[in-house]
């Protein structure tokens, strides 16, 4: 890239900017990184622009590789919440499509600094990730490398079993054990409104004696945390900084597995508006339209059989924007049974725009999808269930079910939990001897045997006593047990 192009990527940054704020956009400081091919696939491995090492960031890498040769895949930018922003941009990207790619970038930050999911997360996990990258260096010097990597092995085989709304109200055991069960010895609350106060449950000595044995104080979905804090095994300092950190890393990306449809479609949805207007400003020409209008098709492509967040993302905003601005919402719009009438609907109330706002700093995917997927998005995309058929020289998709509603449901449940199982600790002293008692809350999909195996022995290798998994099997009607201990593998306890 030369000093040219530079130079009207700094011109570019500022009318964004400008053009951004006009519509109501609000950023955090951005800064921009222009870097090879390499590198992105890079940070795309590792999650981060510096991470610590794991043997999974190396096979990420020859993937991502893989399908960027081919050309199934083309990092066009990588963006942080972090404060300032930071996002990197592919080197190859002709101009006009970095432009494209700063504008929905500064969507991303707007999205970022403005949505409850990603407010409460840290800002300075770039830096932190770069510490944490030095101190694990250290502790594969003092403690081996194949010591530190299974213990990452293992950290990652539940980084995700977390609980998403620990950054919102943080507590702990002691103070669980209080509002559960009333350990408080204040005195009752004493004036004319003392009856509306709920009063706590007064135990005996020999109850709360009984309730220091019972950990957790409530189940609780934190698989990692709940390790961390009270394994048997894990002893030493630097095995707990380890787990800390993937977990850490994972509180992180939350938000981002959370809002993945919302904050590509938001991007999207920006991205299209600024292009517009600085081609109206003549700041790009008719040539740079071709290469935007290539480029941002491909970004929003229909594929069959599979999701495309930047596509539907869009649409939904599309189409709230244009029903709050005309009135097609609420019991009189609803209720309406005159089909002509409710093609013409507009009621020119000029709401759109406060809503999607609202909607950008409130919701999360699964929300979103729920409140407002109608009829009218899912036929524009042809957003329908599909079945391959094989027919020899090829595989064929058929469209299977158009019901709007199926749709929407099997999409609803797919992001529930953000698509996973959810876990609960019962019991860290099962038997009161330690052994963790844990319980899947069965909502529909079962649990691959294969992986829950493996899963539960990667929990053994940290937890260092036995450990149960309780769960639903469909086919049967059944709860299954498992169980792995120092006898062997996991393996099937018993069938109720």
């Amino acid at each position: 890239m030369n000093d040219l192009d530079i130079k009207k990527l700094n011109e570019a940054d500022g009318l964004i900017r400008q053009i951004g704020a006009e519509f109501g956009l609000d950023f955090m400081e951005q800064e921009f990184d222009v870097v090879p091919a390499r590198k992105m696939l890079e940070i795309l491995a590792y999650r981060l622009p510096v991470n610590y090492s794991h043997w999974s960031f190396g096979r990420d890498f020859e993937i991502e590789s893989t399908k960027y040769r081919h050309g199934f895949s083309v990092p066009y930018e990588v963006v942080f919440n972090s404060d300032p922003a930071r996002a990197y941009l592919m080197e190859t990207n002709p101009l006009p499509i970095q432009v494209l790619v700063m504008a929905h970038v500064y969507a991303h930050n707007d999205f970022m600094k403005n949505n409850n999911h990603f407010r409460i997360t840290r800002r300075d996990m770039i830096s932190s990730a770069s510490e944490a990258a030095r101190r694990f260096r250290r502790y594969e010097e003092d403690y081996g490398r194949e010591a530190v990597e299974k213990l990452i092995d293992a950290g990652m085989a539940i980084e995700w079993n977390i609980d998403p709304e620990e950054l919102i109200r943080p507590e702990t055991e002691a103070q669980a054990r209080d509002r559960l069960y009333g350990w408080s010895e204040k005195p009752p609350v004493e004036g004319g409104y003392a009856d509306l106060i709920p009063s706590k449950k007064r135990l005996s000595l020999e109850g709360k004696r009984a309730l220091r044995l019972k950990t957790p104080p409530e189940p609780t979905m934190d698989i990692l945390k709940y390790v961390i804090e009270n394994s048997p095994l894990l002893s030493q300092e630097w095995q707990k900084d380890v787990l800390s950190t993937i977990r850490g890393q994972a509180l992180y990306f939350l938000p981002y597995r959370r809002t993945k449809i919302m904050n590509e479609g938001w991007a999207t949805f920006w991205h299209q508006k600024i292009m517009k207007r600085l081609f109206a400003e003549r700041f790009l020409n008719e040539d740079d339209h071709g290469y935007y209008n290539l480029y941002n098709s491909r970004v929003k492509a229909h594929s069959p059989g599979s999701i495309n967040p930047y596509l539907l993302g869009s649409a939904l905003f599309t189409n709230i924007e244009m029903r709050w601005n005309t009135g097609r919402f609420g019991p009189q719009y609803e209720s309406c049974s005159d089909a002509r009438e409710k093609e013409n609907w507009d009621l020119r109330l000029q709401k759109g725009r406060g809503k999607i706002m609202e909607v950008r700093r409130t919701h999360m995917d699964w929300f979103f999808i729920d409140e407002f997927l109608n009829r009218d998005v899912v036929d524009e995309l042809e957003l329908y269930i599909y079945h391959e058929a094989d027919r020899g020289s090829h595989i064929e998709l058929n469209v299977g079910e158009t019901d709007w509603k199926k749709v929407k449901q099997l999409l609803v449940q797919s992001l529930m939990n953000w698509g996973i199982p959810r876990i609960m600790v019962m019991d860290g002293n099962y038997r009161n001897s330690s052994q963790l008692y844990l319980k899947h809350e069965f909502e529909g999909a079962p649990l691959d045997d294969d992986y829950c195996k493996k899963t539960l022995a990667h929990i053994y290798s940290l937890w260092g006593r036995p450990v149960y998994l309780e769960t639903f099997n469909p086919e049967t009607s059944r709860s299954v047990v498992y169980q792995v201990d120092q006898n062997g593998g996991p393996g099937v306890l018993r069938v109720e």
